[in-house]
C-alpha cells in the first residue's frame, strides 16, 4: 500500500512535469511558427531603378506629352517675347495670370513684352458655361485651327481636358527667315517648303528648317477652374502655350509630377514642377536647329540628374 502510494505520488509528479514541458514546448514554438508564417510570405525588395532605366522612362513620357512636328523639324517655340492677354475672368485675377505668364516667360522662355499696349501673341479665354462642353467649342472646319494640318486639328478636338490648345507656327529657314520657294523662272511665289538644294543642313542629325510659334491660344473651362489657384492655371497655360504639348492620355503612366496633369483628378502640383521647368529650359535654350530626339534626351537626363542630386542631399 505504502508502495502504491509512492507510485501514485511519482506519477502525479511525472505528470505535473510533463504538463509544464508542453506549455514551455508550446511558449518555444510560438515564435518558431511565427517565422515559418513569415517566411511563406516573404517580404519583397525592388531594387531602385537605375538611371538610364530612369532616362528611358521620361523619354518616353515626354514624346506622349510632346506634340510631335512633322519629320525634319525641331519643337515650336517663341522666338520673341510674349504678350498675353487673358479674359473671361474677373479683371483682377486676369492680370495676375498674365503677370505670372510674363514671370515664367522671362525665367524659362522668350522673355516677356512688358508694354501695356503690346498686341497678344498668346490668347487666353475662360469659355463660361454658355459656352456649352468643349466639345462645342470647335471643329475641324473652325477659322481657328484653319492654319493646321488635318492631323494635328483632330489632337486638338480629340483632348480630353475641359480645355482646347492650339498654335500658329510658322516654318523658317537655317538662319531663322521666313521660308519662300521659287519658280522655276525664280520668281518667289510665297511662303512653303523651300527647293531642298537651296538650303544643306550642317550634318544629317540637323533638321534644314526651324520653326517659331507666332500665335498661341487656349480655352479653359471656367467652372472646371474654379477650385484651382491661379498660379495653377498660369503654370498650366506656360506648359500647353510656350511649347506644343498636349495633356497625358490615360493610357499613358506619367513618369514624373507635371502641372500638364492639373485636370487629371486627384492632387495636382501647385505650380511648375521640376519635371516641367527641364522640359521648358531643354526646349528654350537648344539651338534652333536642335532635333526632338535631342530636346526630349535633354529633358530626360536633366530631370534624372536633377533627382539624383536632391535624393543624395537627403540622404545625408
Amino acid at each position: 500500500m505504502k508502495r502504491r502510494r509512492i507510485l501514485r505520488g511519482s506519477w502525479s509528479v511525472f505528470l505535473a512535469l510533463a504538463a509544464v514541458l508542453v506549455g514551455a514546448a508550446s511558449a518555444t514554438a510560438r515564435p518558431q511558427d511565427a517565422n515559418t508564417t513569415t517566411a511563406k510570405s516573404p517580404i519583397i525588395v525592388t531594387a531602385p531603378v537605375s538611371e538610364a532605366e530612369r532616362r528611358k522612362q521620361l523619354r518616353r513620357f515626354t514624346r506622349a506629352i510632346v506634340r510631335s512636328p512633322r519629320k525634319g523639324r525641331p519643337i515650336a517655340r517663341f522666338r520673341f517675347p510674349i504678350c498675353p492677354q487673358v479674359k473671361g475672368i474677373a479683371p483682377e485675377d486676369a492680370r495676375a495670370v498674365e503677370a505670372r505668364l510674363r514671370e515664367n516667360a522671362e525665367a524659362f522662355a522668350s522673355g516677356a513684352n512688358r508694354d501695356p499696349g503690346c498686341t497678344p501673341n498668346l490668347r487666353v479665354a475662360f469659355m463660361a458655361p454658355a459656352a456649352g462642353a468643349p466639345e462645342a467649342w470647335l471643329t475641324e472646319k473652325s477659322d481657328q485651327l484653319a492654319h493646321l494640318p488635318i492631323y494635328q486639328r483632330r489632337t486638338v478636338l480629340a483632348e480630353q481636358d475641359p480645355v482646347r490648345s492650339w498654335s500658329k507656327v510658322a516654318l523658317r529657314d537655317i538662319d531663322g527667315q521666313p521660308l519662300r520657294s521659287l519658280e522655276a523662272d525664280g520668281r518667289v511665289i510665297g511662303q512653303g517648303d523651300p527647293i531642298p538644294t537651296l538650303v544643306e543642313p550642317f550634318s544629317s542629325a540637323d533638321p534644314i528648317y526651324t520653326t517659331e510659334i507666332t500665335g498661341a491660344a487656349i480655352l479653359i473651362e471656367r467652372e472646371a477652374a474654379e477650385n484651382l489657384t491661379l498660379a495653377q492655371l498660369a503654370d498650366y497655360i506656360t506648359m500647353r502655350t510656350f511649347l506644343g504639348t498636349q495633356s497625358p492620355s490615360e493610357e499613358v503612366t506619367p513618369a514624373a509630377a507635371t502641372t500638364l496633369s492639373l485636370f487629371k483628378g486627384g492632387e495636382a502640383p501647385g505650380g511648375l514642377t521640376l519635371y516641367d521647368q527641364a522640359l521648358l529650359e531643354s526646349v528654350y535654350k537648344a539651338s534652333r536647329q536642335s532635333t526632338p530626339r535631342k530636346v526630349i534626351a535633354n529633358t530626360a537626363s536633366t530631370t534624372a540628374r536633377t533627382e539624383r542630386r536632391r535624393s543624395d542631399e537627403g540622404s545625408r
